[in-house]
């Protein structure tokens, strides 16, 4: 029999490997969530940046997607590249905290991909696997890796929602490349019968937006806010982005996105706060235009996102940290600010 490369490689990559049960964060009554830390994009697991990370103050973690580069090989490549990060000394890190993941195009096995994609269901096998989610969970049965956790004493429950911006998601409309724009030839779309997050997960978002908390995160690997800009957003699919507001209309709520390989921080009708990529630096260094940005200040090296939550005050500090441990862009709210109208 002859075995692929990749194959042997990941079997020695997870030889003596414990298994790695504390991903599956867990609700803690007692202690409320004060410090979290969010990033995407991390096409290498051995950076400065992820050094840096693992120095913040920290009660979770959260993966935005593209958390492995494996759209190119096949499953056996992503099996490859999942094995290396969790074998890596910042995941490793990691785990005395609670993890929380979702994914994007690269670690979906798809660039910009979306339903259409024949090898999903083996896909999300692979990031349950990474995750050591327990065979018999509800997780592994459904399709689509959405799900949420909450944490913290009534009056101080913060809910986080992980959406799969990927396994439903209908094609994207396209133009040809002389009527691109700056970020690609995406452009909106007026089929109102597409989708982003599928009749079930929306059915599922629905209900879990119905039980009880202070403070509601979503993580949407795609940016909500920003206008559209030719590359991956809400903006392509309005319909839908419309459909998730007028869900979050009343709730104390804030997005945080992934995926542009640049921060920035943005409201449309709700705060999204965007950090990439964790290790790559952004070819161009500018970014596209948005009017919906709140600080104008944008950032396009290696960083990571940071949100303290000031129970007594009520309010959210969000801010970028780079290489240094400097914050590159800061933000402050108050909860009343955060209420979606």
């Amino acid at each position: 029999m002859v075995f692929h490369p990749m194959l042997r490689t990941r079997r020695r990559l997870l030889a003596g490997l414990p298994a790695l049960g504390f991903l599956s964060a867990h609700a803690d009554d007692a202690r409320p969530l004060e410090h979290i830390v969010f990033g995407s994009c991390l096409d290498t697991h051995d950076h400065p940046m992820l050094d840096r990370t693992l120095t913040l103050p920290r009660d979770l973690f959260l993966f935005m997607g593209d958390n492995v580069y494996a759209d190119k090989g096949g499953i056996p490549m992503m099996q490859e590249k999942y094995a290396r990060l969790k074998h890596s000394r910042f995941f490793r890190g990691l785990k005395d905290k609670p993890i929380l993941a979702t994914w994007d195009d690269h670690d979906f096995g798809l660039n910009d991909g979306g339903s259409e994609y024949p090898q999903k269901k083996e896909a999300q096998a692979e990031f349950w696997n990474w995750l050591d989610e327990p065979p018999d969970s509800p997780r592994r049965k459904q399709e689509g890796v959405y799900h949420a956790q909450s944490f913290g004493p009534v009056g101080k429950r913060v809910q986080v929602i992980l959406l799969d911006t990927r396994y439903f998601r209908s094609s994207l409309k396209k133009v040809p490349k002389d009527q691109a724009m700056l970020g690609g030839t995406s452009v909106p779309t007026d089929n109102e019968s597409t989708t982003i997050l599928g009749a079930a997960q929306w059915a599922w978002l629905e209900k879990v937006l119905q039980e009880p908390a202070e403070l509601r995160i979503v993580v949407s690997s795609i940016q909500f806010a920003p206008e559209a800009h030719g590359g991956e957003c809400w903006a392509n699919f309005p319909h839908e982005q419309k459909r998730l507001l007028s869900l979050l209309k009343g709730q104390t709520a804030l997005v945080l996105s992934g995926d542009r390989h640049w921060c920035e921080f943005s409201k449309n009708g709700v705060f999204d706060f965007t950090s990439s990529s964790m290790t790559q630096k952004h070819p161009r260094g500018t970014p596209t235009p948005n009017k919906h940005r709140i600080v104008p200040t944008t950032y396009h090296l290696p960083n990571v996102g940071f949100l303290s939550i000031d129970w007594a005050a009520r309010s959210i500090t969000t801010k970028i940290i780079a290489e240094d441990g400097e914050a590159k862009i800061t933000h402050q709210a108050a909860f009343t600010e955060l209420l979606v109208r």
